[in-house]
């Protein structure tokens, strides 16, 4: 009775398959799945990576060091304390932290390394979208082919030397070599309103392969390398 007369209640299935990547008495790092949020918003609230986490870590305050989107897939930063995640946070603000992404996207670019440097703008659009805008806050991404596929699908390294929301969708998006799987960021440069795909959906094909970061607490530094996902474990 109570859901069919609250249907909003029934949270949306995502993939709840995280793993603990790496942890100490400071840091922990998971490998994020996607379909998956990271915060709780709309109807998602015990289906996110927050509310998992909270499940098993149920005494702690853990604090989110940076962002994925739900769609994307990957390794993602959470500090046990507030000093460690202002630190953590400083790292990736003045761009110390080396970044790996690895993302098919739609086309074949000309070159086998290339970047992009088109500015991102600043408000969000319809549904939470981003767009290149010359106004927009500063924005770099390189990018190096791994490997050219017979249907016109390319995969690449990306390293992003900035941190924009939607960054590495919107430059190659700006190229018109949008993500595969890409629900908002269309080939002909369409944008759509921004959501969370369903588990049945086709993955949205980019992942967080790597960060490497000076740990706040020893100064030594620390490589998180995340699982494949699916659609890229069938790549190789």
């Amino acid at each position: 009775i109570r859901d069919s007369l609250f249907p909003d209640w029934i949270e949306p299935e995502v993939d709840s398959k995280l793993r603990i990547l790496w942890e100490d008495d400071s840091i922990i790092a998971v490998h994020k799945p996607a379909p998956l949020p990271v915060h709780p918003s709309g109807r998602f609230n015990r289906n996110t990576v927050t509310g998992l986490l909270k499940m098993i870590y149920r005494a702690q305050d853990l604090r989110v060091v940076h962002r994925l989107d739900a769609n994307t897939t990957g390794v993602l930063l959470f500090a046990r304390s507030a000093t460690v995640a202002t630190q953590l946070r400083e790292q990736f603000m003045r761009n110390e932290i080396d970044k790996r992404y690895l993302v098919l996207c739609n086309g074949q670019p000309d070159q086998d390394k290339f970047a992009c440097q088109q500015p991102i703008a600043k408000s969000r659009g319809p549904g939470g979208s981003r767009s290149i805008d010359p106004r927009g806050h500063s924005a770099s991404t390189t990018f190096c082919v791994s490997r050219r596929f017979g249907d016109g699908t390319t995969l690449l390294e990306a390293r992003p030397k900035t941190g924009r929301t939607h960054q590495i969708r919107i430059h190659l998006w700006s190229m018109e070599m949008p993500v595969v799987g890409d629900p908002a960021y269309l080939l002909g440069q369409q944008p759509a309103p921004m959501q969370t795909l369903r588990q049945s959906d086709p993955p949205m094909c980019l992942h967080s392969a790597t960060l490497r970061f000076t740990h706040p607490a020893t100064g030594s530094p620390i490589e998180c390398e995340s699982h494949q996902p699916d659609w890229l474990a069938r790549l190789q």
